[in-house]
């Protein structure tokens, strides 16, 4: 087990080598100083000697079947490079009435099934709850810094921006039912202004996902339907979206070079 710490504080810093010499064949604490998900990810691969590595984060809880289910798949399926299943909430506070399901997908809730399937963009499994062949990040590379957490901000979409690599590739990233994780989510992210929030960067990380991928021409080709439901009075939190895939757009147009 690999620890990633990304700068947290010093007394956080004390617990987790605290852990790692009572664990001394069992965990490795790393300190990575560069702030940002992707960075910490990054970091983790590095440090990764084994042919299958899988994420979670910090605020999951993971069963005990969790591992053996996810390198079983592996070891039957030759075709899976990344492997995600069930994210399911746990919640530290009683949720609010007007949390529905369409909202839950931005705390990363995350169910298909009971069937296992072949995943496609941008379905693909959640940051939380996600294993991938080693392999896979010597053919597709590793998490670009320009996505996922940093500080403060809420940027998202790494895991989907890689996953649209290795799926381009022609290699399947697949759905199991049976490595679920428990996310806890605390009661700081159920209020109005958290969800506004997180449609604004969700949509700050579509666009540049899309500016990246697909293209200028089709940036502009949809442009002026961003931007008109920015403008949209329906719903706040679509409006939100809208308003961060046009500010990604006139701040990362002209931009050649993403890392």
């Amino acid at each position: 087990i690999i620890i990633v710490d990304n700068r947290s504080s010093k007394e956080n810093k004390e617990l987790l080598l605290d852990i790692q010499k009572k664990n001394p064949n069992l965990i490795k604490y790393i300190r990575e100083d560069k702030i940002g998900l992707s960075n910490a990810r990054n970091r983790g691969i590095k440090e990764s000697s084994g042919e299958i590595i899988a994420f979670v984060d910090d605020d999951a809880i993971i069963p005990p079947h969790w591992m053996v289910n996810i390198l079983n798949h592996f070891k039957l399926n030759s075709s899976a490079y990344v492997i995600g299943s069930k994210v399911i909430a746990q919640f530290t506070s009683p949720p609010p009435s007007w949390l529905t399901k369409e909202l839950e997908v931005y705390i990363s809730s995350f169910d298909k099934g009971e069937e296992s399937f072949i995943m496609k963009y941008n379905e693909y499994p959640r940051g939380v709850n996600m294993a991938f062949r080693k392999d896979a990040f010597i053919k597709a590379g590793i998490f670009l810094d320009c996505f996922g957490r940093k500080g403060k901000s809420l940027m998202s979409y790494e895991e989907i921006e890689i996953c649209y690599r290795i799926e381009k590739l022609g290699y399947n990233i697949v759905y199991i039912p049976n490595a679920e994780v428990y996310h806890l989510i605390r009661g700081n992210r159920l209020n109005d202004e958290w969800f506004i929030e997180r449609h604004y960067w969700q949509g700050r990380s579509e666009g540049l996902f899309e500016i990246i991928h697909y293209g200028r021409k089709h940036i502009r080709d949809h442009f002026l339907t961003h931007l008109k439901n920015m403008y949209s009075k329906e719903n706040k939190y679509k409006k939100s979206y809208h308003k961060g895939f046009i500010v990604a757009i006139f701040q990362n147009y002209f931009k050649r070079n993403f890392k």
